[in-house]
């Protein structure tokens, strides 16, 4: 009797945790996402509601994770690896302290590496200084309280740069010649974490886009279309654009592992995207 009770038990819980995931994926789609791949990668999920010592992650691109002490994982999203997980840990000493535009990562060694393989040279290769686009790397990341850049407008020498005082930066590169040096001609604040309820500590700006958004300690601003009824409808009403708070992650604060901006990632280990 005693394990037919628990028997029993056991298959309520788990109709029960399916019901609440299914409510999850439900309200995650009704805020733009659609239902993409499984992401198994155990060690960066709880055990349990209680568990808090689990991984975290830091940055996630399409091709690497980084947790949040530097180290760096290899990623297989189409495919697990033959440890039947999606990510694996990286064949590098590298510490990750700062990252740029999900390709270059910056060491707590203060050196420029490729994170990702480019022009023939292999990942986690040492950026030499004759790399056309060293100047530019150095001017973005030399300095200790950067942790993040993203290229805002590569046309106008626009980047915005992350740091560890909670705000976001934009600075204008420019070189007055060819044969003269880049230099920063101008630093303004772009997002300043007092608009917000504490520190800025992850970001990614893609201008007037659904993947644009600001992390802080507690929420999760994204940018949303104001006028997505008359838009979508008309050909000639353009989208309006406005950053605001997103209640998805207010809603589901421990059940949302990963989000960049892209890609989402619950606790039931199912991926999701952001909706075009």
């Amino acid at each position: 009797m005693k394990n037919i009770i628990k028997s029993s038990l056991i298959v309520l819980v788990l109709v029960l945790c399916t019901a609440c995931n299914g409510s999850v994926t439900r309200d995650i789609r009704h805020a733009g996402f659609s239902i993409d791949k499984k992401f198994i990668c155990d060690s960066f999920y709880p055990a349990d509601k209680e568990d808090t010592s689990y991984n975290k992650i830091r940055y996630f691109t399409d091709t690497h994770l980084i947790d949040r002490d530097g180290n760096i994982y290899e990623l297989s999203l189409d495919k697990p690896y033959q440890n039947s997980q999606n990510c694996k840990k990286a064949d590098t000493n590298i510490t990750v302290k700062a990252i740029f535009d999900d390709k270059i990562i910056k060491g707590t060694d203060d050196k420029y590496y490729y994170l990702v393989s480019q022009n023939g040279v292999s990942s986690y290769s040492e950026i030499p200084k004759t790399d056309n686009s060293y100047e530019l790397y150095n001017l973005v990341l030399k300095d200790v309280d950067v942790v993040k850049v993203v290229t805002a407008n590569s046309s106008t020498g626009e980047y915005y740069l992350l740091k560890t005082d909670g705000n976001v930066y934009s600075y204008t590169i420019a070189k007055k010649d060819y044969n003269s040096p880049s230099k920063v001609t101008a630093i303004s604040t772009v997002y300043n974490k007092n608009d917000y309820d504490s520190e800025i500590i992850d970001f990614n700006y893609a201008g007037n886009s659904l993947n644009t958004f600001i992390r802080t300690n507690n929420k999760v601003y994204r940018m949303h279309i104001t006028n997505s009824e008359q838009c979508n409808k008309y050909a000639d009403i353009a989208c309006k654009y406005a950053m605001g708070e997103d209640q998805l992650f207010v809603e589901y604060p421990d059940r949302i592992i990963m989000f960049n901006g892209n890609r989402l990632i619950t606790d039931y280990q199912q991926m999701f995207t952001v909706a075009s």
